[in-house]
């Protein structure tokens, strides 16, 4: 009677677990299927809106990032699966981690694509491989924080500081801030095609050893005027502010 009872309850667990995990793998496809056609109607847009030669640059661009995309929610390092070797496509911790990082590029595109009224830098950029950048432009200079968050083990880094800006070029040096420090990192930032471009030189005391702050930054959206009291705030002290 004992391994009846006992036969009966595995039975009920394994149907408690089968049935958690196929909701799960059914809200993950869901989540996964609204982030696609999220993407697809703003690559749709994007074609219609872009010049023929921007937009070839764009799909060679867009190829790049599927492979980025596929990387990193493949990985059972980026997404916390227990699974050895990259995880399968229709796994729910592929769909899970592939919306998350669509839904980043849906904002990118519809980022390019935007007309903002305001002509100034200043706002919230994204890169849409995990890196941002908040900006204040005021009188010749960029009051900015720049983070990000790279690769299958989510190297993180942060700077906050001060840039010179004439446009369309700016330029930032570190030299002198931190007495300790004794070599000097720079960051170079060029405004091309609604893309902020971003190059550093020496910046690995500011993040992971997987981390960078290099990319194609995109304006997404505004910031209020507190925000904005944040970051000047923080670009003059050179603190990262916390979250």
């Amino acid at each position: 009677m004992r391994n009846a009872i006992y036969f009966f309850t595995l039975l009920l667990l394994a149907a408690g677990f089968s049935t958690g995990h196929a909701q799960n793998a059914k809200a993950a496809k869901a989540a996964f299927d609204k982030s696609d056609h999220a993407l697809n109607e703003a690559w749709a847009a994007a074609k219609k809106a872009l010049p023929e030669a921007e937009f070839s640059k764009l799909k060679e661009e867009q190829r790049a990032w599927v492979e980025y995309r596929d990387y990193l929610a493949r990985s059972p390092l980026y997404t916390g699966a227990d699974a050895q070797g990259d995880l399968s496509l229709d796994s729910s911790e592929y769909l899970e981690a592939a919306a998350g990082l669509e839904g980043m590029r849906t904002e990118w595109l519809k980022g390019l694509l935007h007309e903002w009224k305001d002509e100034t830098l200043t706002g919230y950029w994204t890169d849409s491989y995990g890196g941002s950048i908040e900006v204040v432009e005021r009188e010749g200079h960029l009051h900015f924080v720049i983070q990000c968050v790279r690769g299958p083990t989510s190297h993180v880094g942060g700077l906050a500081g001060i840039a010179v800006w004439n446009p369309n070029i700016g330029w930032f040096s570190d030299k002198g801030l931190d007495k300790d420090k004794t070599d000097e990192t720079n960051l170079s930032f060029i405004l091309r095609d609604k893309k902020l471009e971003i190059t550093g030189a020496n910046t690995g005391y500011y993040h992971g050893a997987r981390a960078y702050f290099d990319g194609s930054y995109v304006k997404v959206k505004l910031l209020d005027a507190k925000v904005q009291a944040k970051i000047v705030k923080a670009a003059k002290s050179g603190e990262v502010p916390e979250e």
